[in-house]
């Protein structure tokens, strides 16, 4: 048995990768706030991070942020102290595919700080783990297909990208921080099944729902931002968003490596679709209808 901390234990990544340590029968430090340890929580990293083998270590979203990247930042710093503090020996990083554009990652530039704290550090076995656009993405339409039936966001429709669910990630993590021996590059991306475009998505989605002519709606910048800031997230997380889609849109490369074996993960969007959109379409219509 061995001991790992595992940062964002609650999320749709880091609840997989405690999960899946656990069963096999490893002690797991939850890194959360229903655990009682907030990610930006010094003593609680310290304590955490103490003699454990092996940390999975994230830079969450913060919605409502006033400034997005200065809090990463913040968090970034806190969580690199900790790692160093402790001198763990093994430290997977939940990243993103985008995180080699630096500040015109948009909403990655979280991750790429991050990869750039961790790089400073001597760590023995460190690993950035590079994920591609997220299924999980897809439920931030909700709202709108559930008011409109209309899937609109500010993401061009017709060029194709790797989408990847985040329990693939999640298990994939854990077989890293359990791996002996350890025999990983500094990077690696992970680009899920195969690639959909935007639009090929939203018949996927629909036929899941129900809608298996659910149209997929190119947005004006303006009109997405300001959508985003309508729902509760704050203008500066939006603007990131808005900034990643404007690197999709504009045709940067986000992967650096070319399809193989190894970054190709088993859940496809139609899996995806059936398990986790359609259940997540139906309570939103649910709560959607007024009560009498």
């Amino acid at each position: 048995m061995k001991t790992f901390a595992v940062t964002g234990a609650t999320g749709a990544v880091g609840r997989v990768v405690a999960w899946r340590l656990q069963s096999l029968g490893h002690e797991v430090r939850r890194v959360c706030r229903s655990a009682g340890v907030p990610i930006d929580d010094r003593a609680g990293l310290a304590r955490s991070f103490s003699g454990a083998d092996g940390v999975f270590v994230m830079v969450p979203f913060d919605t409502g942020a006033p400034d997005l990247h200065q809090r990463e930042a913040e968090i970034a710093a806190k969580l690199a102290d900790a790692v160093r503090a402790a001198a763990v020996p093994r430290v997977i990083l939940l990243s993103g595919t985008s995180a080699h554009l630096g500040p015109q990652a948009g909403s990655g530039f979280g991750a790429a700080m991050m990869e750039e704290r961790l790089d400073r550090l001597v760590i023995p076995e460190l690993l950035h783990l590079r994920g591609c656009f997220f299924m999980e993405n897809h439920l931030q339409g909700l709202p709108a297909i559930v008011g409109t039936g209309v899937y609109g966001w500010a993401f061009r429709p017709d060029r194709p990208t790797p989408m990847i669910a985040a329990s693939d990630i999640g298990e994939e993590a854990a077989k890293l921080l359990t791996e002996q021996p350890f025999r990983q590059p500094r990077v690696r991306e992970l680009l899920g099944p195969r690639d959909y475009t935007m639009a090929e998505a939203a018949g996927v989605l629909g036929t899941a729902i129900g809608m298996p002519d659910l149209e997929y709606r190119q947005l004006p910048y303006e009109d997405a931002r300001a959508a985003m800031v309508r729902a509760g997230m704050s203008a500066s997380f939006a603007e990131a968003v808005t900034q990643t889609a404007r690197s999709f849109n504009d045709g940067q490369e986000w992967e650096t490596g070319q399809r193989s074996a190894e970054n190709t993960t088993a859940t496809t969007l139609e899996q995806f679709a059936h398990r986790t959109f359609r259940p997540a379409y139906e309570s939103a219509l649910a709560g959607s209808k007024p009560r009498r």
